[in-house]
């Protein structure tokens, strides 16, 4: 139980537009490969490269840019702000939401310290991430209790920072290109090649506080051969970093909550914020009751003066003090009692290996070998989550979850603590209940290691046709992952057999004789008594007896064909007409073993029994193939070849796959659009597309497993005058026979069963996507670039697995209550929900949309007449969002953009500068203010967000010479701390910065 609290791989060539190698050559800083001789104006006009694969198409278009809005992050930009992840890069593209997942923040045990991004906030399962134009293995465990939701997501974990040569995304759009998956957009991670010499990096950084250090270690080395014909590029990185807990910092340890205030506080909202969160109906050392009851001023034991007690570290009786006591009757504010805020991970731990080789061979003038070897071993700690209970919050005493039962005659009970508990118990009684977190033997921390492999092999060439020439390339692809998890796991059995201590014959403390223990693999079979009374009493005997190792196994495979074609196939206008066609088989395949621990003990007649505290968790396994065709077209009518006085550009862009998934059967995805300009100095841009997603294996394979959830309760007092029509939902719960004015639902404090399947009829989720927008190119302004787009994303048939809140809400929101979705869920007389039956479905939609703006201008200070060859820059990356909406079937509408996470405005600013020996980077960070929730009522918390937060960057370089460099890397530099009141109410993720303060990196790099 839980309590609430297009890449060179394609062998294409695209020049940038102005706009793109603009905002490169502004982001950049630092030389992003081999240094060139300087030009006049500056060493950064000659050192970025002249042109750059356009991640948006397959088509070579010389001086176009593409017509989706597409945001480049140099290899310059990584190397200067130190990045160790490609997350930490795509973070600060506002238009990124936050990470599905990351090192920040609560784990999942199957899977710590993931990097898995989410453009738009559509979910980390509608972003394709691609490596040098090909699609990379997943990581994503295929389990409903992996990490993210379902999906063929990729870890950016596995990519080497130090090998990246830039980052492109590219919103929309990309689906027709790339295939499934790239419903908000695609990133395409593209690697250096062709390099020649050798690097050596170091990089180290740690907190003000002395804490959270992180490690970076890496060596690139190229060489040519065979007469330059052949080039090799090896890498090698190692990354460390230490994590944090909650504990770590002030502004979590102080456990800030919104809380129902008691009865007697007049107040018109329904939750106040508070500080130190606490609880009373259990703590570490545990809390003695006479009744199997969780409020402890109803049942508590007292000693002689009327204080409540609890078993302090040493296992004797101490004062519980409740503090401010809040409305449940259990939570307080202050006080003694457990600290729940305290069991927080703020950040993981995590070491990882990366090696890569790239191989590129001409074998002939007109065919080309290459190949890419790749392995990457990762490991994630979190080092802390909540730890299981026994509490008659969540079960009857004696169960698994409910209270501890405890025999007066316990011989790790004091003499006076016995007489002071007997004196509190009915007569005859001779035993007590304790409510106790385990902290001190179930701590949340969960390993994971992951190893993956990729390897890529492929020809490419081109071949003519009469005077034209065509490029084509065929490639395989394949990938395997591998998650092992290794998670202490508390056996039930083995842990009732040890607290039921006795004293022998020669007044040892021992088992009770007669013991049978658990049939699963726990460290040791002999059983050793367990004191359960205080905190860290139990001996390694005990807790070896007591613990299992969980080894959950999830295996990813992917196995990718392409080939290609591109090239010019007729002449309009003197522009020549450009048409890519190609072919794709891909074969994907996951599996996920629970384990001997997780899968429980089999019963012999088709049920089993779990040995720990969590459900039974089934094994999964599926694959799937597609085969996809695909095709795209580019006219230009009118170019600077044959632009006229009043029409300088026009040209159309189309593009369409078919994708026939053995899943989800055939489907079209597919773009058109196009540019035009009337003047030199401003082109417009757009294009509708079409994109889809097949079923993910978890979605359509995984079996009926159970879990628990928790959420809102539409009938519970505190939810009851939401919705979309209060008064329906009222309605609804009194038809239901619940009294919402006085319902406290135990799903909306606690956790409930649920049971989650998959279902093998889904069908593709489809979106219609529009953007439309402008590139500013002013002839009066030299190097000055805006460029200026609306998106637009329509998602329906969206697969969700219907939740407990969106069942919930489905039911009590509707006109026609009861509905089928309120046959999904069951309560008991008393109006608790005691089961939900969840499942995906192609049950929910999207919308969302917004602004992007770049801008960027580079200034050489030669051309203001002084002697520095210096050159200046500054980029700018605004978005507004101005829609995020999820809905499920014609149920509540949810408004997500302005909440925390989602602001409406967000940008990122970089004021840049570099010489020959010299540069320097400060970049703002900028998030607007946030919601908790835009769709609660209007009384709900007495503060309803926070207010916007700006964040200082900066770095300082110095080249000593061609082969040395050193930097200084400075984040949140004057210390500025989270918005107030968060993380209180969320936002550790979007804030994290602030709550670890300024942090430094030094890194040093040697070139030969």
């Amino acid at each position: 139980m839980r309590l609430n609290v297009s890449g060179r791989g394609a062998g294409l060539r695209l020049t940038a537009s102005v706009a793109v190698l603009a905002f490169v050559q502004l982001a950049s800083p630092a030389v992003a490969q081999t240094s060139a001789p300087a030009s006049q104006d500056g060493p950064a006009a000659a050192q970025e490269p002249a042109e750059i694969v356009v991640t948006g198409s397959r088509i070579a278009r010389p001086e176009f840019d593409t017509v989706q809005p597409t945001q480049v992050v140099g290899a310059a930009q990584i190397e200067s702000r130190g990045y160790t992840n490609v997350g930490q890069a795509l973070k600060e593209i506002p238009a990124f939401g936050p990470p599905g997942n990351s090192s920040v923040g609560a784990q999942s045990s199957f899977g710590p310290s993931q990097t898995f991004v989410d453009f738009f906030g559509l979910g980390t399962q509608r972003t394709l991430v691609l490596v040098n134009g090909r699609r990379f293995v997943s990581s994503n465990t295929a389990s409903i209790f992996g990490p993210v939701s379902p999906g063929t997501q990729v870890d950016l974990n596995n990519i080497p920072t130090t090998l990246v040569q830039r980052i492109e995304t590219v919103a929309v759009g990309g689906a027709p290109i790339y295939g499934s998956d790239a419903i908000a957009g695609t990133v395409n991670i593209i690697l250096k090649k062709d390099y020649q010499g050798l690097e050596f990096g170091g990089q180290y950084g740690i907190s003000e506080r002395g804490d959270a250090p992180e490690a970076r270690l890496n060596v690139l080395a190229g060489k040519n051969f065979a007469e330059g014909r052949g080039n090799i590029v090896v890498s090698g990185e190692y990354n460390h970093t230490t994590g944090l807990v909650a504990s770590d910092r002030a502004i979590t340890a102080q456990g800030n909550f919104f809380g129902t205030p008691p009865a007697s506080t007049t107040s018109q909202y329904r939750r106040l914020l508070y500080p130190q969160q606490r609880y009373s109906a259990f703590t570490i050392g545990g809390v003695p009751f006479s009744a199997d009851d969780y409020l402890a001023s109803r049942s508590g034991i007292r000693n002689a003066a009327g204080q409540l007690l609890q078993f302090g570290s040493n296992g004797t009786l101490v004062p519980l003090d409740l503090g401010t006591v809040l409305r449940q009757g259990y939570i307080s504010s202050g006080g003694n009692g457990f600290d729940l805020p305290a069991q927080s991970n703020l950040l993981t731990s995590s070491e990882r290996y990366i090696a890569s080789a790239q191989l590129n061979y001409e074998l002939t003038d007109h065919v080309r070998f290459f190949g890419e070897g790749w392995y990457t071993h990762t490991k994630g700690v979190n080092l802390i989550d909540q730890p299981n209970y026994n509490t008659g919050l969540f079960d009857d005493a004696g169960t698994p979850d409910g209270n501890l039962i405890v025999s007066l005659n316990n011989p790790y009970l004091s003499s006076a603590d016995r007489a002071t508990i007997a004196a509190n118990l009915p007569a005859g009684q001779n035993e007590f209940y304790v409510g106790r977190a385990l902290s001190d033997l179930t701590t949340g921390r969960a390993e994971a290691n992951i190893s993956t492999y990729r390897f890529v092999g492929g020809l490419a060439g081109d071949f003519g046709v009469g005077s034209r020439t065509f490029n084509w390339e065929a490639s395989v692809n394949y990938g395997r992952s591998q998650t092992k998890g290794r998670n202490y796991e508390l056996d039930n059995q083995n842990f009732f057999n040890a607290i039921d201590a006795v004293r022998d014959a020669s007044g040892n403390i021992t088992c009770r004789p007669g013991v049978t223990n658990s049939t699963a693999d726990t460290i040791s079979k002999t059983c050793a008594p367990l004191n359960i009374l205080g905190i860290g009493q139990a001996s390694q005997a005990a807790k070896d007896y007591i613990f299992a190792i969980a080894r959950p196994v999830s295996t990813n495979e992917q196995l990718v064909f392409n080939a290609n074609v591109t090239g010019p196939i007729a002449t309009l206008f003197g522009n020549d007409v450009s048409i890519s066609a190609g072919y794709e088989h891909r074969r994907e395949k996951t599996s996920f073993d629970p384990g001997s621990f997780y899968y429980g003990q089999d019963n012999g007649d088709g049920t089993r029994t779990q040995y720990g505290r969590s459900i039974p968790i089934d094994p999964l396994s599926g694959r799937f193939h597609t085969n996809e065709a695909f095709g795209e077209l580019v006219i230009p009518f009118v170019t600077a070849k044959n632009g006229i006085s009043w029409l300088k550009t026009a040209e159309f862009d189309g593009a369409a796959r078919y994708v026939d998934n053995s899943l989800s059967g055939g489907d079209w995805a597919w773009t058109a659009g196009g540019r035009l300009g009337f003047i030199s100095d401003l082109t417009f841009r757009g294009n509708y597309t079409r994109s889809i997603r097949s079923p993910a294996i978890t979605e359509a394979f995984n079996p009926t497993s159970r879990a628990f959830d928790s959420g809102a309760d539409p009938c519970d007092l505190n939810n009851y005058q939401s919705g979309p029509n209060p008064a329906v939902r009222q309605a609804n719960c009194r038809a239901a026979g619940i009294n919402s004015a006085t319902f406290v639902s135990n799903y909306s404090n606690f956790t409930v069963p649920v049971t989650v399947s998959g279902n093998p009829n889904l069908r593709n989720e489809v979106a219609n996507s529009w953007t439309a927008g402008a590139i500013i190119q002013p002839r009066f302004a030299k190097s000055l670039t805006v460029a200026v787009d609306w998106v637009d994303i329509r998602l329906k048939q969206a697969i969700v697995s219907l939740g407990g809140d969106d069942i919930l809400n489905a039911c009590y929101d509707s006109a026609d209550y009861p509905n089928s979705f309120c046959g999904l869920v069951t309560r008991d007389s008393s109006g608790q929900i005691t089961s939900i039956r969840e499942g995906y479905y192609n049950a929910s939609s999207y919308e969302t949309s917004g602004l992007t703006v770049t801008a960027a201008y580079r200034l050489p200070l030669a051309r203001l007449g002084m002697t520095s060859s210096g050159v200046a820059g500054l980029s700018v990356n605004y978005f507004y969002r101005d829609k995020l909406e999820t809905r499920v079937g014609v149920g509540d509408v949810n408004h997500s953009a302005g909440e925390i996470g989602y602001p409406r405005h967000s940008g990122t600013a970089n004021l840049t500068y570099e010489s020959d020996h010299f540069n320097a980077l400060v970049q703002a960070q900028y998030t607007g203010k946030g919601a908790y929730d835009l769709d609660e009522a209007p009384n709900t918390r007495n503060i309803t967000g926070v207010k916007d937060w700006w964040m200082i960057n900066a770095t300082l370089g110095v080249r000593v010479n061609q082969q040395f460099g050193l930097k200084l890397i400075v984040d949140n530099v004057f210390d500025v701390s989270p918005p107030y009141p968060a993380p209180a109410g969320g936002g550790t993720t979007t804030y994290f910065s602030g709550i670890l303060g300024r942090y430094a990196r030094i890194a040093a790099s040697v070139k030969f």
